[in-house]
């Protein structure tokens, strides 16, 4: 088994990930149509377009502004009102016409106790926090995704190889038949199905390639690109580095992402909290102002203040559902760490699976059946063996190879899980792992 030989893929997922931030919040590059003119492509290159034209990324960008004009008016202190009253006007008797009217001109406003201005700006900066980790979260998913799918291609075009090796050795075998259909060592019949297994091995080839082309445009749409300009991805599926253990995943995941999403809403509501206490503080109204008697040709001031009552009676309704959930974040924690525990032992449980199947299969499985097809192939040359062992030993050598294509697929695919789930490249876990017990892997 080979490890540690994709130094290129593992120095890429270190870069991306350290990265991440900077890829996404570049507008001028998401605006940018850009072509991929290449006939082969890379992971790094992948990443990089999919991070770049990726819509759900770039909205993030319009919800701080939303978030930037929020906290401009969350801030705003108190608008100063003016007002114009008139008394006394169009009455009868006394106070018909206008001769006993009074005009008020008024200011008012309202001073808020409670530091009500600071706790509103509270909440709007909590929820910037919560939308930056939310953006954090759907860039490593991307990240993840693109992996995925680029492994898909990586895996098919290995399994190109595979079935045009098979079609190459059934191209053979019907030609070793007919020539000994023809010299009259073998029955007609044998000619024929040696014939049918060319036909069955050449439609192997031709479905593996049509596969090919969608999985090449799953991954060009990754970055909006419909009609793709490379036929290749680069890489060696082989390439694969042990497991960390499970306690330094765990470790990592504190970190990661998908639970630093429910610190910042937890501190989102604490703000929420905290306004809906600073309203128990009853806000003043005041006016001010000056008026004019015309039946007495004088004038003067006016003032006059206000305040509502019981207002903390009425907002202990409001304040207990806040607090309420609050504490319903911490359990939706408390059962999203256990969540995520679980996904990262599951992953982990999968990637040593197909270690385990990769490696079995190089080692011991596939290398025996290879010496096997060549035996066999030779004693029925000789005339010893029939049709039959020589296909059936053709197709054990080929479903081996195709189990180890998957093997090696699933391998890297659960390392893309493992990584979205940590927010670190799989090599620092396993560095971790090895510094923390040298003897564990």
């Amino acid at each position: 088994m080979h490890y540690l030989s994709l130094k290129n893929m593992v120095r890429l997922r270190i870069l991306t990930l350290c990265t991440l931030y900077l890829f996404a919040t570049l507008p001028s590059m998401a605006t940018a149509q850009q072509t991929i003119n290449t006939i082969e492509m890379t992971l790094e290159s992948a990443i990089k377009h999919t991070l770049a034209h990726a819509p759900n990324l770039h909205e993030f960008a319009y919800k701080q502004q939303a978030l930037k004009g929020g906290m401009q008016t969350a801030t705003l202190k108190p608008a100063l009102i003016g007002g114009f009253e008139v008394e006394n006007i169009l009455g009868t008797g006394e106070l018909s016409g206008i001769k006993s009217t009074e005009l008020t001109v008024t200011l008012s406003s309202v001073i808020e106790f409670g530091d009500k201005r600071s706790a509103r700006g509270s909440v709007i900066s909590a929820l910037s926090s919560v939308d930056e980790v939310q953006k954090q979260l759907v860039s490593l998913e991307l990240l993840a995704e693109v992996t995925r799918r680029y492994i898909d291609v990586l895996a098919q075009q290995a399994l190109i190889s595979a079935q045009q090796e098979a079609e190459t050795l059934a191209r053979y075998t019907y030609q070793a038949v007919a020539k000994r259909v023809e010299a009259g060592a073998s029955p007609a019949f044998e000619q024929k199905r040696a014939s049918a297994a060319l036909a069955r091995a050449r439609l192997e080839v031709l479905t593996a390639e049509q596969s090919k082309h969608s999985k090449i445009r799953s991954l060009a749409i990754m970055w909006g690109e419909q009609a793709p300009t490379f036929t290749q991805v680069t890489g060696d599926l082989y390439a694969l580095q042990p497991s960390p253990v499970l306690s330094v995943l765990f470790a990592q995941l504190v970190a990661s992402p998908n639970l630093l999403v429910f610190a910042q809403q937890t501190r989102l509501q604490e703000a929420q909290v905290r306004l809906t206490q600073s309203a128990n503080q009853t806000d003043l109204n005041w006016t001010a102002g000056i008026k004019r008697v015309n039946g007495l040709n004088d004038t003067a001031f006016v003032a006059g203040i206000s305040l509502p009552l019981f207002s903390a009676e009425r907002n202990l309704g409001e304040y207990q559902k806040q607090q309420a959930m609050l504490g319903q974040l911490e359990q939706q924690k408390q059962q999203a760490v256990l969540q995520l525990y679980h996904q990262l032992n599951m992953a982990l449980m999968a990637r040593d699976n197909a270690l385990l199947n990769v490696q079995t299969l190089q080692n011991s499985i596939i290398p025996p059946l290879q010496e096997a097809l060549t035996w066999v192939e030779q004693t029925y040359i000789d005339g010893r063996f029939s049709y039959l062992e020589w296909v059936s030993t053709s197709q054990e050598l080929l479903h081996a190879k195709q189990e180890l294509i998957h093997a090696a697929k699933q391998a890297h695919q659960r390392g893309a899980d493992i990584e979205s789930l940590t927010a670190q490249p799989l090599v620092n876990a396993l560095n971790a792992s090895l510094s923390s017990n040298p003897y564990e892997n």
